[in-house]
């Protein structure tokens, strides 16, 4: 028990990086390890927030108390499942002190179980943010009995297990179906990146089913305790049937169970097929390709990228988020020019446009994490014979490509469909300063990356969702929404647009040519 509980502590250590805070001689690491904590306490509030909100509402309209459990259980079952199937196989099995820990005295029980508790503790964490304001609400506005206040934290830690359990094991499964395939990486990436877009498709019909949640309660939950049966047991524990509230922990209980014990009879012959490499048959030395510098640098920067799951699923979403913006404009284009008209608010139409943009474009730049997934091989760009500014130059293009052509789909459809209340002049801004926001983004993003760079890491989950650069980004990415789109909204002054975008630009040249100029010296530093 004692080594278990070492192994869970340096697991989770690991994630949250107290160790870097208290003993770490270098500022940058420090400060890294310190922005991460605040991200996740600035998800944790936000979460708590409106959970809290949604449950007063529900409860002061005299919706029974089940309901908004139910809802927010929901949703948090589901982020679990989502998160633990993008990163399950590569936690439980593709950790880089495996050969250590299986050479010292400590069953592979007890290392089974502390990776399997340290994922499922992060995911606790944000079911508590999600849960525990509504129980809060709950109390004061209900006054529940006694029981009530042992037994709600107890099920909101629970909460995740069955979600963590399933979505762990179907990529654990998926990751060994095609281990030994030549295309395994592109397979899992692009499976997980269709469940990621049913997500954000999810969310973005969020609204629509929350408002069912106040029309229709019963019906709505109904459906949802059908497709998933233990938030059913849950959400009546959580709102006083005890006996349902005892049935959910013995189950979350036996389950995690029945998973760990699976899981140890399988776990090395599972991550020796994890781990092991891809042998091309009848290996024949043909035709050799050559390409110039930065086309080389570009192709490799492209597969880091499409080799690591974490990343890709990470950054892909603002992709996804505009393609689904441009699509659902098209298809909603009458009834959204109707209204329009009747609200006569034609001239907030490009700045609301422009916004949505520049969110999408600007949300997670791979230029964040470029540098710092090189990790312990950056000693391989630093002795190639390369220039320093095509090194640079093929981290800019990456972001450029993967973003650039979603941008321009989205933009000729909202210009095409939308033209009867979008005059050239706004076309023209709605194309100007969602490119020139993306240009600096990527840019900047590259400059933070150099400043606050992290080369040592054991998984790449922990670069992708827990780095400072990745959560200066989203600040970033905000503060340029609301710039750029304030003053129209307040002033109505549409000529604001091109300043702005002439101010993206200028920052964007300006930061580049700095990481041009000194890139050599950036690289020997690193």
């Amino acid at each position: 028990m004692r080594m278990l509980w070492t192994l869970i502590k340096l697991y989770c250590n690991s994630i949250l990086r107290f160790s870097v805070i208290r003993h770490s001689k270098d500022p940058k690491e420090r400060r890294n390890a310190v922005m991460g904590i605040v991200a996740i306490v600035l998800i944790v509030v936000v979460y708590g927030g409106m959970a809290g909100v949604m449950t007063h509402r529900m409860l002061s309209l005299g919706i029974d108390a089940s309901i908004p459990f139910l809802m927010a259980g929901a949703m948090a079952s589901l982020f679990a499942l989502v998160m633990a199937f993008s990163q399950g196989s590569a936690t439980l099995s593709g950790f880089a002190d495996f050969d250590t820990l299986m050479g010292m005295p400590v069953s592979t029980a007890t290392i089974v179980f502390a990776r399997f508790a340290a994922m499922y503790l992060m995911e606790a964490l944000y079911a508590a943010a999600y849960l525990l304001p509504c129980g809060v609400v709950y109390a004061i506005l209900s006054r529940p009995a006694w029981w009530f206040w042992p037994v709600f934290p107890l099920l909101v830690i629970l909460l995740p297990v069955v979600p963590v359990v399933i979505g762990s094991g179907l990529d654990l499964l998926l990751s060994a179906a095609f281990a030994r395939s030549k295309y395994r990486k592109g397979i899992t990436s692009t499976i997980k990146t269709v469940l990621l877009l049913a997500f954000v498709v999810f969310a973005y019909l969020l609204p629509q089913i929350s408002e069912s949640f106040f029309t229709a309660p019963m019906q709505t939950a109904e459906t949802t305790a059908n497709i998933y049966p233990p938030i059913r047991w849950f959400a009546a524990g959580a709102s006083g049937a005890f006996p349902m509230a005892l049935l959910f922990m013995l189950g979350s209980v036996a389950v995690c169970t029945l998973f760990v014990l699976i899981l140890n009879k399988t776990f090395l012959p599972l991550h020796d097929r994890l781990t092991a490499g891809y042998h091309v048959k009848n290996y024949r030395l043909g035709r050799l390709k050559r390409s110039g510098e930065l086309r080389a640098l570009f192709r490799i920067e492209g597969k880091r990228f499409l080799h690591s799951t974490a990343w890709v699923i990470n950054t892909i979403i603002g992709a996804i988020l505009i393609v689904v913006l441009g699509i659902a404009g098209a298809a909603l284009s009458n009834r959204l020019v109707g209204a329009v008209r009747v609200m006569s608010i034609e001239r907030f139409v490009p700045a609301i446009a422009e916004g949505l943009l520049i969110f999408c474009a600007t949300l997670t730049p791979t230029t964040a994490c470029a540098i710092s997934m090189e990790g312990k091989e950056i000693w391989i760009s630093k002795t190639l014979p390369v220039k320093a500014q095509n090194w640079l130059l093929a981290k800019l293009l990456v972001n450029l490509v993967l973003i650039g052509p979603a941008l321009l789909f989205t933009t000729v459809m909202l210009a095409v469909f939308y033209r009867a209340i979008l005059t050239p002049s706004a076309i023209l801004a709605m194309v100007l300063l969602p490119v020139s926001a993306l240009l600096f983004t990527t840019v900047f993003g590259l400059f933070i990356n150099v400043k606050l760079p992290r080369l040592s890491w054991n998984s790449d989950t922990e670069i992708v969702k827990q780095s400072a650069p990745v959560f200066i980004m989203m600040l970033v990415c905000f503060a340029e929404a609301v710039l750029a789109v304030l003053p129209q909204l307040l002033f109505g002054a549409h000529w604001l647009v091109f300043p702005a975008a002439a101010v993206f630009f200028g920052a964007a040249a300006a930061v580049c040519g700095g990481l041009m100029k000194n890139a050599e010296r950036i690289r020997r530093k690193l």
